[in-house]
């Protein structure tokens, strides 16, 4: 073995170890860019969730404004109707006792 020869085993066994080392590198390069790419694809898909959340949340202050208003019409129909009945009874009782009255003065 030549002293050139002993001095490039050194040399490639170096060489060998780099390039593995490199392998080694770019793999790992390759896993953290994909987790990078995860994490922005799931925190994408966070403000997505957020936008539906805040939308969801705006229709069902609506539905409970909607309700709110529902509830009050239907008191104030409920109170309208009790009147008109109330108006109702009256009349009628104000009609069956003037046709009593007739009666009692027919037969007197």
């Amino acid at each position: 073995m030549t002293n050139s020869e002993s001095e490039s085993d050194p040399l490639d066994a170096a060489l060998t170890r780099f390039d593995s080392a490199l392998e080694r590198v770019e793999k790992m390069t390759a896993r953290l860019r994909s987790k990078a790419d995860a994490a922005l694809n799931a925190t994408e898909e966070m403000g997505a969730y957020d936008a539906d959340r805040a939308r969801l949340a705006d229709a069902l202050d609506e539905a409970r404004a909607r309700e709110a208003a529902l509830v009050e019409a239907a008191e104030e129909a409920s109170m309208a109707l009790d009147g008109a009945i109330r108006d109702l009874r009256a009349a009628a009782i104000s009609v069956e006792t003037a046709g009593d009255e007739e009666v009692d003065e027919e037969e007197a």
